[in-house]
């Protein structure tokens, strides 16, 4: 949104928001803390994945549910790795790296396949986050019991915003991987603030509309990942 309104550019990545939030008072001691508790957010998901405490099962669908768990715990640990490399004087720009890794996969023997196989993989989950919210499992752990039906109404308009935005980032960074797999060129993924250029940043009106509505659905995920923190059914002892 700041770049929506002229006033960061380029957009937002989590390298260069982390980088915003250094520059603040006791800017390193929030990072640090940020890094600690997605750590332990990690580590919660990993039990999850192997101990399954919301009985998700052995069938094919549980299996698939557990495997999803443990491989999102790849996208926080990015959170933890950008953290530390704030910390440690890094530059704001994670984009190089990005491609300099789908440089090397497309490097190998059916490389090529593999990052059109991730491709289609982000682009499935993409979806799966509407079939998600759509199935109620947003409100899976979340103990809403000792709140009225207010509650549920926010939890559930914050819920369809925000696992839409993720929708709307994951399949563009499908559309990247596929991409850079037809024309064997890692230079074709972008990062964060090249997702957000894809959905209409600086794009007209119609541009402007759509880049808003992902980015204020980003924000209403993380007030779905706050109330995670207050109401969250831990499950059975």
């Amino acid at each position: 949104m700041l770049a929506l309104l002229r006033l960061a550019n380029p957009a937002a990545d989590e390298q260069r928001v982390l980088h915003r939030i250094l520059q603040l008072p006791l800017g390193g001691v929030f990072i640090a803390a940020i890094a600690a508790g997605t750590t332990g957010y990690i580590l919660w998901l990993i039990f999850e994945a192997v101990f399954d405490p919301y009985n998700f099962g052995n069938t094919w669908k549980g299996a698939a549910e557990r495997i999803g768990i443990g491989l999102s715990t790849c996208a926080y640990g990015a959170i933890v790795s950008a953290a530390v490399r704030v910390l440690l004087g890094a530059g704001a720009s994670d984009q190089p790296r990005e491609q300099r890794l789908v440089a090397t996969v497309l490097g190998w023997p059916g490389g090529r396949w593999l990052i059109a196989a991730a491709g289609v993989a982000a682009g499935i989950i993409g979806l799966y986050q509407l079939k998600y919210v759509y199935d109620g499992d947003h409100e899976r752990r979340l103990d809403m019991d000792r709140h009225g039906r207010g509650a549920r109404w926010v939890v559930n308009v914050l819920g369809w915003a925000g696992y839409g935005g993720r929708c709307a980032i994951l399949m563009v960074f499908a559309e990247f991987l596929l991409r850079a797999a037809y024309f064997f060129n890692p230079h074709a993924v972008g990062d964060t603030d090249a997702a957000f250029n894809t959905l209409g940043l600086s794009g007209g009106p119609f541009g402007d509309v759509l880049f808003s509505a992902v980015a204020l659905g980003t924000i209403a995920y993380g007030a779905v990942m706050y109330i995670n923190a207050v109401s969250f059914d831990f499950g059975e002892p």
